[in-house]
């Protein structure tokens, strides 16, 4: 069966409600992008390049079920969210030229709650795929995917929090 949504689902309120978030996997991916990039030289850089890896593979997928569902697209919300992230990365933390050792802390804290967020929408989706023609098995995997990203980001949260407000800590190490 072809998945389309039927009369008994608000189909705008579902197109809003995924187009949000959509508009947290463009975030949340630009932000796992460039943490991959900034501690690729860390004990934790394959925790959080797999977890980008599979952010990206998620974002792609949500993107494609919003055009098969035939819900509106919302793309002025997902430039904003691009900005949004971008202009995050302005903020001062008390370091001029190099990144602050705090940063992988922080951004390990919001990753893990992004990714919260978005085990609560495959649920979500988990719960009507049967009335939306959707395979149900493939939001609990994609839940599961979810788990496991915050297991790996705890991991990383683990080494970040160790060596960040250490005098002369190296996060690093």
């Amino acid at each position: 069966m072809a998945p389309h949504i039927p009369g008994s689902i608000d189909a705008k309120l579902l197109g809003l409600y995924m187009s949000d978030h959509l508009t947290g996997a463009t975030a949340g991916l630009a932000r796992i992008e460039r943490m991959a990039e900034a501690f690729a030289d860390t004990p934790v850089s394959a925790d959080i390049a797999r977890v980008s890896a599979e952010i990206r593979q998620e974002r792609d997928f949500l993107h494609g079920l919003i055009h098969d569902l035939g819900v509106r697209q919302r793309p002025h919300r997902q430039a904003a969210a691009w900005l949004a992230e971008r202009a995050g990365r302005l903020k001062l933390n008390g370091r001029i030229v190099r990144r602050s050792p705090m940063t992988m802390v922080l951004e390990s804290e919001l990753m893990r709650a992004a990714i919260l967020g978005k085990l609560g929408g495959w649920q979500t989706l988990e719960e009507l795929a049967p009335d939306l023609g959707l395979d149900r098995g493939a939001f609990v995997k994609l839940g599961d995917e979810a788990r496991s990203q915050i297991e790996a980001l705890s991991r990383v949260h683990g080494h970040a929090r160790r060596n960040a407000f250490r005098r002369h800590g190296d996060i690093t190490s």
